[in-house]
């Protein structure tokens, strides 16, 4: 499997291409939903190839500042690791505790 690729590592894309990802909000966050959405599922979000994950990240109605976990394709992630056509986001609250 390969690994995801940076920002660093993106050419020029053509203007206008989008792909869908799959937006996965788990636990609290699932209030954030689309209405109407089954909380088990993910949603579909049109992004340009090569969109950084933390692009996305900041477009979703989290509060600034709140401390989440997320992982692409079920591997944990960083921000600027990017997005192709078929990933999914997952993104759940930081759990505290101990």
């Amino acid at each position: 499997m390969s690994t995801p690729e940076r920002a660093a590592d993106v050419r020029e894309r053509p203007h206008g291409e989008t792909v869908h990802v799959t937006v996965r909000l788990l636990a609290s966050y699932r209030q954030f939903l689309p209405r109407d959405h089954d909380e088990r599922a993910g949603y579909p979000l049109p992004v340009a190839p090569g969109t950084p994950a933390g692009q996305v990240l900041d477009s979703l109605p989290i509060a600034t500042g709140d401390r989440y976990t997320f992982l692409i394709n079920g591997r944990h992630a960083e921000r600027d690791d990017l997005l192709q056509g078929g990933d999914v986001l997952a993104v759940f609250p930081a759990a505290g505790g101990g």
